[in-house]
């Protein structure tokens, strides 16, 4: 899968190539990761750093569980912004971060269809 924002051969590594495992593993990504993103856009709209902390670092483990590394790249982005009360910056990260999202999202299906297949 050119250009994917998941890593599967990594990922199928870490699971160590357990295909349940690894679609048990997306599906629960896939049922938690919109909650937390909302999460983080009620944060970022109300400029409160310790939330867009929270919720950035959060969702970076949630990624970085999934070997997706530019997606939890960008969300260390926003943790270190929010550490460091950047409020100016939050909304382009935030936007950064959500159109890294939406092609994370597009492939998570085909991985998983790959997985099962």
């Amino acid at each position: 899968m050119p250009n994917a924002i998941i890593d599967l051969a990594e990922l199928l590594a870490r699971v160590e190539n357990d295909r349940g495992l690894m679609r048990e593993l997306l599906l629960i990504f896939k049922d938690e990761f919109p909650g937390h993103l909302q999460a983080l856009r009620d944060a970022v709209d109300s400029m409160d750093g310790d939330r867009v902390t929270a919720e950035a670092h959060t969702l970076k483990g949630m990624l970085s569980n999934l070997a997706a590394t530019s997606a939890a790249d960008a969300a260390a982005r926003l943790e270190q912004l929010g550490q460091n009360r950047e409020t100016s910056k939050f909304q382009e990260a935030c936007s950064t971060f959500e159109n890294v999202s939406k092609d994370l999202l597009l492939q998570l299906d085909a991985c998983m269809a790959e997985v099962h297949g």
